[in-house]
């Protein structure tokens, strides 16, 4: 019998706390049920969180009236990935190289039949 395998929705939600406060929210953070990674990061956002669930409205439950609930945060960042790599693997045909690395030889210089190509190195010459 085929098992069925249910994807998980997730999101990433870049979060903005007060000042000093950031090992606060991270530990609350990591108290909830959904969020399976926090982080503090460096840059605009202090904190980086993501959280998963098998329904994209119980994502947007956590979000609205979990994280952005919390005392400290201030703002936040909702990003929810793409599945561009499902996308993406019917648009990219399998690349297979022409070369193998160890026969790679330098490019051999190609004589010019043209008159404009002599020329216009010529040009650059001088």
């Amino acid at each position: 019998m085929m098992q069925m395998i249910k994807m998980l929705d997730e999101a990433f939600v870049l979060i903005n706390c007060k000042p000093g406060k950031e090992s606060a929210v991270l530990h609350q953070l990591k108290e909830m049920n959904n969020v399976v990674d926090a982080q503090g990061i460096f840059g605009v956002y202090d904190i980086i969180a993501k959280i998963e669930s098998d329904a994209q409205s119980h994502l947007d439950d956590i979000i609205t009236n979990q994280i952005r609930k919390l005392n400290e945060v201030y703002a936040t960042l909702t990003l929810i990935p793409t599945n561009q790599e499902d996308e993406l693997s019917n648009l990219i045909p399998d690349i297979i190289p022409d070369i193998i690395p160890e026969q790679k030889k330098p490019l051999e210089e190609v004589e010019s039949d043209n008159e404009e190509d002599e020329a216009l190195e010529e040009d650059l010459d001088e």
